[in-house]
């Protein structure tokens, strides 16, 4: 009875924090009913494309407000530029949040960009002059990274463009050709140039030495933060670096900030003449609103374990030999999981360039690291347990003990549990769960829909090695050892999952402040960058698989919860 009671407040702690943060949420992204918020599908080239509308209620056919594009990165969608796209509407501006070919809830494929550089800016372009409440001659574009280009090919392709803001993107080889235009002194109009300081895809001193004078017009070295042109004559040009990586740009405050003073300076915001100035930013408060949903949702997620376990008949195991746990074989099965997961990293992301399978663009990479991981992993294991234990483990039928029906019934109704309340959240009020990208949300089409179950036979082998390195063979079997040894199990194992990746971020950034170099230069440092996305998940995974263990004693429920959570990811995160 006590367990019960502790368990029902529990659940009714985890639903105030599931419904404050989705409402808290939902009030700050329509700046609390003065916005309207809502997902529009364009047409382009035959491909439907999906998009984030931002509209102000001041923004009427008889007052016409300044409309805005802004589009994603290579690996983002349209809810990663909702940041900025959001403090515009909240000044005045229409803005629309775009999802590129193949990305997020668009149709199409990253390889429709060859015949339309643009990406499906310029048809969102079109769209915004079809609406009789934007203003259709204060129009601007905002792009980051593979967005950039994308807009400065619109803004090519549209002579009414009067403002473009350039983010780690749309300079150098990758935006050269005629379709983007030739940049000069007076093309584009009024642009704004933004790259992170520790962004690892540009050198700045090659940037403001070599690329920028001619765009900027001058024969010297281009100053950071100093206006050059004017926008009188629409030659306005600035250059901004923000102290962040490339990932996170569209995020940081100065880069939002920027780009919103930019915008009211070059167009204004029309008609309506709703700016405001000192409005202050709600993006951050609405991050962190989002976080507190998601964690009501992994709280309500861990609670329907215990109805599920009774219905299923799921047994704890209660014995557990002292003999498989020992504090130095546990170090070195933490090292040795650490060791695997780095090397394979690198590697393996280059086969999965190579070989595109699962076909998402980076999915195939994450796919390929995490089998390669996993499969050595558990050689290791099979081979040489003997030296990290003291004694040899019969992986084969080790492995094969784990599997039981209650165990695959638990994982597979638990992940339903989480996968429903993430649906019925955005079917019913467009509301996703995203840390930096959105993580958790709608399967939006049969194409991913069918990608889903191609990632599951990647993502086991991994966590099935990994239950066996930081859980089966490391941890006393749960409820036997206490709460206060359970949290400190906890806690030790999320260190030893996290730690790693984060000490070989902590060395990447520290070389570059300390020596001005970088560890790993260019598209490797990019590739790093991702493991800024993925830690998180990892995180949230490592979470549930020390509950299910804990609550269970068996190491298959949380791999197949955590196979099934992580296709989910990978298949509605990644572009065709």
């Amino acid at each position: 009875m006590k367990h019960s009671k502790i368990r029902l407040i529990s659940l009714i702690i985890m639903l105030v924090f599931l419904l404050s943060g989705v409402i808290t949420t939902l009030a700050l992204d329509s700046d609390f009913g003065k916005v309207e918020v809502q997902t529009v599908s364009i047409p382009a080239n035959d491909i439907q494309l999906s998009a984030l509308l931002y509209k102000p209620k001041s923004a009427r056919a008889s007052s016409p407000a300044a409309g805005v594009v802004l589009a994603h990165g290579i690996s983002g969608s349209k809810e990663m530029m909702s940041s900025i796209g959001l403090e515009l509407a909240r000044r005045g501006f229409v803005s629309l949040c775009l999802d590129l070919y193949g990305h997020g809830k668009s149709q199409g494929a990253v390889e429709d960009g060859r015949r339309d550089p643009s990406f499906g800016v310029y048809s969102a372009i079109q769209y915004l002059k079809s609406k009789s409440f934007v203003n259709n001659s204060a129009l601007g574009l905002i792009g980051h990274s593979l967005g950039a280009g994308a807009a400065r090919a619109a803004s090519f392709q549209d002579p009414q463009i009067n403002a473009l803001v350039l983010i780690a993107g749309g300079l150098g080889d990758v935006a050269n050709g005629q379709q983007y235009g030739s940049l000069n002194s007076t093309y584009p109009r009024n642009l704004l140039v933004v790259v992170g300081k520790y962004d690892s895809l540009f050198e700045l001193n090659t940037l403001t030495s070599q690329v920028l004078p001619a765009i900027f017009g001058t024969h010297e070295e281009v100053t950071q933060g100093v206006l050059y042109g004017n926008f009188s004559s629409k030659t306005a040009r600035k250059f901004v670096v923000p102290l962040t990586t490339h990932l996170f740009e569209p995020l940081d405050s100065v880069v939002v900030s920027e780009s919103v003073d930019w915008m009211e300076k070059a167009i204004g915001v029309g008609e309506s003449g709703e700016g405001n100035a000192n409005a202050g930013f709600f993006y951050p408060q609405r991050e962190g609103s989002i976080a507190i949903a998601l964690i009501g949702l992994i709280g309500i997620t861990f609670l329907s374990f215990f109805p599920i376990g009774e219905f299923v008949q799921a047994k704890l195991q209660k014995n557990r030999k002292e003999s498989e746990k020992t504090l130095f074989g546990s170090g070195r099965l933490y090292s040795a999981w650490a060791v695997v997961n780095l090397t394979m990293f690198i590697p393996m992301f280059a086969i999965g360039s190579l070989v595109a399978f699962p076909p998402l663009v980076f999915g195939s990479s994450v796919a390929w690291w995490m089998l390669g991981s996993g499969l050595i992993g558990l050689l290791i294991l099979s081979k040489f347990s003997k030296r990290f234990l003291g004694k040899r483990i019969a992986i084969r039928q080790k492995l094969a003990g784990l599997f039981t029906k209650e165990g695959l019934i638990l994982a597979v109704v638990s992940f339903l549990i989480l996968f429903s309340i993430t649906i019925v959240l955005a079917v019913f009020f467009n509301f996703g769960f995203r840390i930096i990208s959105p993580i958790l949300r709608d399967i939006s089409s049969m194409n991913r829909a069918i990608v889903f179950p191609l990632f599951f036979p990647f993502f086991l082998p991994y966590f099935v090695a990994e239950s066996m390195f930081l859980h089966e063979l490391t941890q006393w079997t749960p409820s036997e050892q206490g709460n206060w040894n359970g949290l400190r199990d906890y806690f030790t194992t999320i260190f030893a999952k996290i730690a790693p990746f984060m000490f070989l971020l902590f060395l990447q950034y520290s070389v570059k402040i300390a020596f001005g170099i970088w560890l790993l230069p260019s598209f490797a440092g990019f590739l790093l960058e991702f493991l800024w996305l993925i830690v998180p998940i990892f995180l949230i995974a490592c979470s549930f698989s020390w509950w299910f263990y804990r609550r269970t004693g068996n190491a298959l429920s949380s791999a197949v919860f955590n196979a099934l959570l992580m296709s989910w990811i990978a298949s509605v995160v990644f572009p065709f």
